[in-house]
């Protein structure tokens, strides 16, 4: 029982790891961007990317 939480706990956290380094590449991206519709056409390109 012990090890089945303690990898539901190592789930959860890399659940956050992985949303919390997308979101600093997504405020990268914008703060390098030229524009803001230039940013948004790369977050959407990222996006895009990770869901393939």
């Amino acid at each position: 029982m012990e090890n089945k939480k303690n990898k539901m706990n190592t789930a959860e956290i890399l659940k956050k790891v992985i949303e919390e380094n997308q979101t600093r590449k997504i405020l990268e991206i914008l703060e390098h961007s030229k524009d803001l519709n230039e940013g948004i056409k790369k977050i959407k390109e990222l996006l895009k990317n990770n869901l393939n």
